[in-house]
């Protein structure tokens, strides 16, 4: 019987398969570390807010992996005319500066810039050749960076190939690490570009004069701008709290829910006037523009309001229509006490006559004597009246404050003493001085002084106190006449310098009337405070710095 082969001893392996084994190994441990690092590179790179940190260890592991001597990253700039270093590993200044200047003189010119090239024949004269189709060795190999026909800019390996066939070994990672790499530098590109855009928006919003809100598809407020957080103190909170658009506008008319019911409407926009109850001491009057738009990131439709603060404007208006009042109140009062002036002079000229016929004995001549009192009684409404109408323009010239102070203690302190109420006057300094027709000022004050006296009972204060403010190239001379009395009635504070506005059974409400007028031929202001317990009246007009030689 022949021997079989069933039980004899397996033949080695050849050493050839042993050799292409082991090279297979060593291949697919070299793929496996060329996928690590291409990992590692976009993971680092896509994720990373730092970019100079991402790029330096990237350029690190890169050289370590390829065992290289150093790498860089040069990108273009300025619309590809400018090209400078990104990130640099192991590569001196000198090196660095050689680098870019062949790459500028040649990269525009090369007809295979898309591929791999040897820094070498890059800016060579000779023909342009890829590196695989080198017989010769080179050390710095180029790999231009592309994104959608845009160059980006290069990524240089400094390692000596002593021929296109020892670069074999790296040719598909690195082709690969071209299209990876690129599309890194892209993305960081446009997301830099999207980054400094959001910073732009940011602060141009933050700097217009507008508030600025959006907010989510359910009507929460989700962004405000630096304007909107000044008018709107609520809208500070947004980062800790969630504030409903609803409760910050309410329609002017007092209807509810203007959030949905835009949302729901046909127009993609409206302009109207609400309140906005921003959370300060009152709700103030707004024009709100509202635009409706889509939310990619939400996906979802979506409020952006604009709003501007209409409280001034309001002012501005009111005031226009108080003009407009005093005008036309002016007008009449004018001719009003035209004509009764020559009627009043024919009375009391017949009331005196009158009286000289009767005697001083006859008992009727105590009625020409109530004719001549009211009489004089109306003829000073008719000077009222015609002080209102055209008042005199004052002759302004610097006045010693402590002059006007005693000159208006002196007047009052006799009404005060029988009604149990103290006067005092203070000055913040002495010689302060201001700029004003003395005689009427002093009548803007003993008006001022009177009323408080008549507002209090026994026991009362009144104050007068002068001080100056600074306001950049001019000071200002504030006068306060405080009282501790009841205050102004609830009902006539809106139009308590209005004229015939007054709170006295015998006054004829042309006081303040007269007095703003005069204070506004100042260039001055005059406001009201109402205290807790009395009022304040502040006079506020040009003061005069200089106090020297005041004529007392």
């Amino acid at each position: 019987m022949r021997g079989s082969a069933a039980g004899a001893a397996p033949r080695p392996a050849p050493a050839v398969a042993r050799v292409g084994a082991a090279a297979e190994r060593e291949r697919l441990q070299r793929v496996a570390a060329q996928l690590k690092t291409l990992y590692h590179m976009g993971r680092d790179l896509g994720e990373d807010e730092n970019w100079s940190d991402a790029l330096d260890r990237f350029l690190m592991a890169l050289v370590n992996f390829m065992g290289a001597s150093g790498s860089g990253l040069f990108l273009f700039s300025d619309r590809e005319r400018t090209l400078s270093s990104r990130a640099v590993f192991h590569l001196d200044d000198a090196l660095v500066a050689e680098i870019i200047d062949t790459i500028r003189d040649g990269w525009r010119h090369h007809a295979r810039a898309s591929e791999i090239h040897s820094l070498e024949s890059y800016g060579s004269g000779e023909r342009p050749t890829s590196c695989l189709e080198r017989t010769t060795g080179w050390n710095m190999t180029l790999i231009p960076l592309r994104h959608r026909g845009r160059a980006l800019g290069f990524l240089v390996l400094d390692k000596h190939y002593a021929s296109g066939i020892d670069f074999q070994w790296d040719y598909h990672f690195l082709s690969t690490l071209q299209t990876i790499f690129a599309e890194e530098i892209a993305n960081a590109s446009y997301i830099s570009e999207l980054r400094q855009l959001s910073r732009f928006n940011n602060k141009v919003l933050d700097n217009i004069r507008s508030g600025v809100v959006t907010t989510d598809q359910d009507g929460l407020v989700r962004y405000a701008n630096a304007w909107a957080n000044d008018m709107c103190p609520r809208l500070r909170a947004l980062a800790r709290t969630k504030l409903a658009f609803d409760d910050l506008f309410h329609p002017a008319d007092g209807s509810a829910g203007l959030f949905h019911r835009f949302m729901s409407s046909d127009p993609d926009a409206l302009v109207m006037e609400v309140n906005c109850h921003g959370g300060g001491a009152t709700a103030f009057p707004a024009r709100l523009r509202l635009t409706r738009m889509h939310d990619d990131v939400l996906n979802a439709a979506v409020v952006v309001a604009i709003f501007d603060d209409l409280s001034e404007l309001k002012r501005m208006e009111e005031a226009v229509r108080r003009n407009d009042r005093l005008r036309a109140i002016g007008q009449l009062s004018a001719g009003v006490a035209h004509e009764i002036r020559n009627p009043l002079a024919g009375i009391a000229t017949t009331a005196e006559v009158l009286a000289g016929k009767l005697g001083a004995d006859d008992e009727r001549s105590r009625y020409t004597r109530v004719i001549l009192d009211e009489v004089t009684r109306l003829d000073g409404i008719v000077r009222n009246l015609l002080a209102f109408a055209k008042p005199p323009k004052p002759a302004i010239a610097p006045c010693a404050v402590d002059d006007l102070f005693a000159r208006i203690a002196g007047l009052v302190s006799d009404h005060a003493a029988t009604r149990g109420v103290e006067v005092h006057t203070e000055t913040a300094a002495p010689g302060l001085a201001c700029l004003a027709d003395a005689s009427q000022l002093t009548q803007v004050l003993l008006n001022l002084a009177l009323n408080a006296v008549q507002e209090c009972g026994a026991g009362d204060r009144v104050d007068v106190r002068a001080h100056i403010e600074g306001e950049g190239a001019r000071d200002w001379m504030i006068i306060d006449v405080e009282d501790t009395g009841p205050g102004v009635p609830a009902q006539v504070r809106d139009t308590l310098f209005d004229p015939f506005v007054t709170t006295r059974s015998q006054g004829t409400g042309l006081g303040l009337a007269i007095s703003r007028q005069i204070v506004e031929d100042h260039h001055g202001s005059i406001s009201c405070a109402f205290l807790e317990r009395g009022t304040r009246f502040t006079v506020r007009i040009p003061a005069h710095t200089v106090a020297a030689a005041m004529p007392r």
